[in-house]
């Protein structure tokens, strides 16, 4: 389950390479939700090529 530092990292990190992207607040969509199949043991499903990468490396678990 991700905790607060978890989240903290993976956001940061996702802004630092992508918050100029013109598809900014679809990445952070498909960032939260992620997290939440991740925290409820679902597979990632389909999200953004970018944000899946990112959400494993961030999984504390």
């Amino acid at each position: 389950m991700f905790d607060q530092n978890a989240l903290t990292a993976l956001f940061d990190e996702l802004r630092d390479e992508y918050e100029l992207e013109p598809d900014w607040e679809e990445i952070q969509r498909d960032a939260h939700l992620a997290v939440a199949r991740v925290d409820a043991g679902q597979p990632l499903g389909n999200v953004d090529s970018r944000v899946g990468p990112l959400v494993e490396k961030h999984n504390p678990g």
